[in-house]
């Protein structure tokens, strides 16, 4: 999910690299759950590839890199590479990344890769909700995922507290007045791009199909945090505490309570070759 609502007034000067390069190096947890969908896309690639070799990922709308990109690159076995279309969000990730020799980031869209671009991982984090045609985007990340690869992808619940949240937040206009009453400017988003909102709603059963008709089944799933938006993520980013505890509390939830689902992929193709060995 995006964190563009508490963050687009925060995104300039020194201050803010400064804070996201702090950010980036403890991967502290938030309300939006960022560390516990770190560790879910690293233990995914830790238990899906037994064999200790160098793996080719791609984040496909990386935005800045704090959230993923540049964190799963502290790992030398990955040739990890980030490709967003907003140039903003690519220089902000490249200056963040400077120390990093085994990531690259790309201002473009994934048809720029070329026809041969293959990644043993392919990660699409907080960017299906974002699109008009969100099965092309599935069908284009499918195509360059190897033969035997996984893809990654994280969405918010459409109907979940961040949505509704999020929707009485605006609709009540209440950014002004948390501007005027936040003082300690702590909530920086995982992008430079704060014109691109939500128009995208998913349940599970539309995702589901969704991941059918790409030719994809799930092998693992995930939840988010409990409480993300901005009325009630104001109150829980104030405990460190809460802030634990929201993100923890939706493993003994149903899915469907949870502000946003993790889902690893791989080919039908694929699995349908173990089965008949």
């Amino acid at each position: 999910m995006s964190s563009a609502i508490f963050s687009c007034d925060y995104s300039g000067g020194r201050w803010r690299d400064k804070r996201l390069a702090q950010i980036v190096r403890s991967e502290v947890e938030d309300i939006w759950g960022y560390a516990k969908r770190l560790r879910f896309v690293r233990e995914v690639i830790r238990d899906f590839f037994t064999v200790d070799r160098r793996l080719k990922v791609l984040d496909l709308g990386c935005g800045n890199g704090s959230q993923l990109a540049i964190p799963l690159a502290s790992d030398p076995r990955f040739e990890l590479t980030g490709i967003d279309p907003d140039a903003a969000s690519i220089d902000h990730a490249r200056r963040l990344a400077a120390a990093r020799t085994n990531a690259k980031f790309v201002c473009g869209v994934i048809d720029e890769l070329g026809p041969a671009a293959r990644f043993d991982v392919v990660i699409l984090s907080e960017v299906l909700e974002h699109l008009e045609r969100p099965a092309e985007m599935l069908a284009s990340a499918t195509r360059v995922l190897d033969r035997d690869g996984v893809l990654i992808v994280t969405v918010p619940n459409g109907y979940g507290e961040f949505e509704i949240d999020s929707w009485m937040f605006r609709s009540l206009r209440l950014q002004k007045l948390v501007d005027a009453l936040v003082t300690k400017r702590e909530m920086i988003g995982s992008t430079d791009n704060c014109e691109s909102g939500h128009i995208q709603f998913f349940t599970r059963s539309r995702l589901r199909e969704l991941f059918r008709q790409a030719g994809l089944v799930i092998f693992r799933e995930g939840a988010g945090s409990f409480l993300a938006g901005p009325i009630a993520g104001h109150f829980v980013a104030r405990s460190r505490r809460l802030v634990d505890l929201n993100a923890a509390i939706t493993d003994r939830l149903p899915l469907v309570l949870a502000s946003g689902w993790y889902f690893a992929l791989r080919r039908s193709e694929q699995l349908a070759r173990e089965t008949d060995k």
